[in-house]
């Protein structure tokens, strides 16, 4: 039998839409049905005359148990940060690094001048020192060979006459006497260089 060209077109479009169809109807029946549409609540239905609802609010179908020893859980690898709502000090800084052994030496050697200074001047202030002078030298008179020194104490109560080599109030050795200044040693310091005390003072 004879088939004309038109009738192969039609032929080819009557298998491309059964094709078609053939697609569509495995592709629906791989698809699962759509779920069911909820009920509407109580808040969704409108309000009837005077402010009444329809229905009333339906009861949960489950209930959900609450693991509350899953709180405290930490998952592994998370790290706790700061929490920049809590106020809290600041962390100490870390530990200065310990001393080299330059630094070791030089504290030694300091430590050890210190303590020789400080031995020094212990040394120093145990030593015995002259007494403070007391007398004021209120002139001289006499021979230019021998000469008269005057002294009074600080209060002017006592006044004393003396010679070269002389001692007064017991801890002074008279060394010069000048025409308006003395020079005086001290009793039982005969290194120490004698001190100059002026008239008047």
């Amino acid at each position: 039998m004879k088939v004309s060209p038109r009738e192969r077109k039609l032929l080819g479009l009557l298998g491309l839409v059964a094709t078609v169809g053939a697609f569509r109807l495995l592709w629906m029946a791989a698809t699962p049905p759509p779920p069911p549409p909820m009920p509407a609540s109580a808040d969704a239905r409108p309000a009837a005359r005077g402010g009444r609802t329809r229905g009333a609010v339906a009861p949960p179908t489950a209930v959900v148990l609450l693991r509350t020893d899953r709180l405290d859980d930490v998952p592994d690898g998370f790290e706790v940060g700061r929490d920049l709502f809590r106020f809290a000090p600041p962390p100490p800084p870390p530990p200065p690094p310990p001393p080299t052994r330059e630094e070791l030496e030089r504290m030694r050697q300091e430590a050890e001048e210190r303590r020789r200074r400080e031995e020094a001047d212990a040394i120093e202030r145990a030593k015995p020192r002259p007494p403070a002078i007391t007398l004021r030298f209120l002139g001289s008179f006499g021979p230019e060979q021998d000469k008269i020194a005057v002294f009074t104490d600080a209060a002017g109560q006592s006044v004393w006459n003396a010679r070269v080599g002389d001692v007064v109030d017991g801890k002074f050795i008279v060394d010069r006497i000048g025409f308006e200044s003395v020079d005086l040693r001290f009793v039982g310091f005969e290194s120490v260089p004698p001190a100059r005390l002026a008239a008047g003072e």
